[in-house]
């Protein structure tokens, strides 16, 4: 009881100094985070990278952004129903890939479908 009045508290000062956009926003990379799908594969980045373009396309997500770095490439993009959709590749060696897939907000389903479909596409 104690602690959710501090929480309470704590809402209601972040509120009355106009800081709803941090408090909503802080709930919302919560559950961004939280409806992540995360699988390992024993391929290239180059075709890590290609499967995801493969899935983007035969799903009609629009690609809004796409940065590589070193060991790292982040795909940004928006499925048809307006859900943001994100993927990163990242290279844990030669012939070895992370994929990180988000849908929406915390759509753990919609991240487990796209990874499914990133697989077949490997």
């Amino acid at each position: 009881r104690k602690s959710c009045l501090i929480v309470l508290l704590v809402g209601l000062t972040l509120v009355s100094n106009g800081c709803v956009a941090l408090l909503a926003g802080a709930g919302g990379g919560v559950l961004w985070q939280a409806g992540k799908a995360i699988s390992e594969e024993n391929v290239s980045m180059d075709r890590g990278v290609a499967a995801v373009h493969s899935v983007f396309r035969a799903n009609q997500i629009k690609l809004l952004e796409e940065v590589s770095k070193t060991r790292a490439t982040q795909l940004r993009g928006e499925r048809r129903d307006g859900a943001n959709v994100a993927v990163d590749v990242i290279s844990l060696g030669p012939k070895n890939v992370r994929f990180e897939v988000r849908v929406g907000l915390g759509e753990k389903s919609g991240a487990r479908e796209i990874l499914n479909q990133i697989k077949k596409a490997l």
